[in-house]
């Protein structure tokens, strides 16, 4: 009787052992949030309008009077056509964002993994770019970053 109360008290000391050190349950992806991408260097407040895409999609938007901004969700390929100038535009993790800016001074935040492109014709466009972001800047009239 002592054996199988002593064998009974091993077994569930290893069971309590091996349990304790079990890998924790993979994380669960969430959505992305505008907020995580990196600040738009010419983020300055008040929008005209604007527009966003959610994730793993493709979308184009056109803002024929400038002052417009955008978000572009994880996984996602964003085309805007800014006309003004002064657009700003979110790329989350992984996205691509092309930019093309007639007017000048416009920015992106671009987030880890993505592409960030901007077209700008008027100068004074800028990145703000994660680490492993790709940023490209083709700049005619002068004083981008």
């Amino acid at each position: 009787m002592i054996r199988v109360f002593a064998l009974l008290s091993l077994s569930m000391f290893a069971a309590c052992i091996s349990s304790s050190h079990a890998s924790p349950p993979p994380a669960r992806p969430q959505a992305w949030d505008p907020a995580q991408a990196p600040e738009d260097p010419y983020g300055e407040g008040a929008v005209a309008s604007g527009g966003s895409c959610g994730p793993n999609a493709t979308c184009s938007f056109e803002c024929p009077g400038g002052g417009c901004s955008y978000w572009c969700a994880e996984g996602s390929t964003c085309n805007i056509e800014c006309d003004g100038g002064n657009c700003q535009l979110s790329c989350a993790d992984n996205a691509t964002c092309n930019l093309e800016c007639d007017g000048g001074r416009c920015g992106t935040g671009c987030g880890a993994g993505a592409t960030c492109n901007i077209e700008c014709d008027g100068g004074s466009c800028a990145h703000a770019c994660a680490p492993d972001a790709t940023c490209n800047t083709e700049c005619d009239g002068g004083n981008c970053t």
